[in-house]
């Protein structure tokens, strides 16, 4: 199940009408859904937080200040038509928070040095806002790749950044849950074997229960170039203070992790693919989950996992 897939579904499963109104026309179930997607997952006022997008599209992108805000609307309400999710109708596509994350510039380090040649994979990469960010922090885009399982939001990110003459990164629709299966990618997925030094994962692996986190963290180990030992994989998650499994609205069930079971998820990868790793979490301070009062055990974290 590819996440983009998974995204859709959820929001979709959490606006079927009640059973009050099953002789309601549809024409008022459609009104009463706009309402609550409006008051839930959509909102009209650019957040503060997604400043530093705002002045990336104007340095990187070159699109005029007061121009940018618009822009921003259009591109989101061209997404909102393809998936009306949370992520989307909030801006959260724009958050560059993850450069505040020191994996973030010690892979921009990497990425700079001209030898060896390190190349980062972003996974659900989205609109590509990660990827365009190193690129106007200087990284060669040729080293740069995503992959999503949306082909409409990759296209999308080259109409936001408006970079498609500049940005040479190697972009791939594909499903790293669905090996073989057609129209999955994994043929131009294998190509990447054994190349990448880093690999990005942000709002991954808390979509999916352990055996399936377990199969996505064996194929990303396949991704890494097995003679580099600086290799590394980062990113943010939903964690837990009370690990272990939930089910999610659709009533998929997911695995978060603390410190002690997301290093045992890479124990087990290390048996499955003979290599070993050490895998960090840490709380992101003032970054609760998304929980909306209801599981005060959930915590924004960010991970990173190293060879051990």
């Amino acid at each position: 199940m590819g996440v983009a897939s998974m995204r859709t579904k959820l929001i979709l499963s959490s606006l079927r009408p009640p059973s009050r109104c099953k002789n309601m026309a549809a024409d008022d179930i459609h009104e009463s859904h706009d309402a609550v997607l409006r008051g839930k997952v959509y909102i009209d006022t650019l957040p503060a937080d997604i400043l530093p997008a705002k002045k990336l599209l104007e340095k990187y992108s070159g699109i005029r200040s007061k121009d940018v805000d618009r822009h921003i609307h259009h591109v989101r309400d061209r997404m909102w038509e393809i998936q009306p999710h949370v992520f989307v109708g909030h801006f959260r596509f724009l958050s560059l928070g993850f450069t505040s994350d020191p994996c973030y510039h010690a892979a921009l380090r990497r990425l700079l040095q001209p030898k060896p040649a390190a190349r980062l994979l972003d996974l659900g990469c989205c609109v590509g806002q990660l990827l365009r960010q190193l690129a106007f922090d200087g990284v060669d885009t040729t080293r740069l790749y995503g992959i999503d399982v949306e082909p409409r939001f990759l296209d999308l990110g080259y109409e936001l950044f408006r970079d498609r003459r500049k940005f040479k990164a190697t972009l791939i629709i594909g499903d790293l849950l669905k090996p073989g299966e057609a129209g999955t990618g994994e043929e131009t997925l294998k190509a990447l074997d054994g190349r990448m030094s880093i690999v990005h994962a942000t709002s991954f692996f808390h979509l999916f229960a352990w055996e399936d986190q377990l199969r996505a963290a064996v194929r990303i180990v396949r991704f890494l170039d097995p003679s580099d030992y600086g290799v590394m994989i980062f990113g943010r998650q939903v964690g837990s203070t009370m690990p272990g499994e939930r089910k999610g609205p659709n009533g998929d069930r997911r695995y978060l992790h603390d410190q002690e079971t997301w290093q045992a998820l890479w124990d087990e990868v290390g048996k499955l693919t003979g290599t070993s790793w050490r895998a960090i979490i840490d709380p992101l301070e003032n970054e609760g989950g998304n929980t909306d009062g209801i599981d005060d055990t959930l915590r924004r974290v960010r991970f990173s996992v190293h060879r051990a």
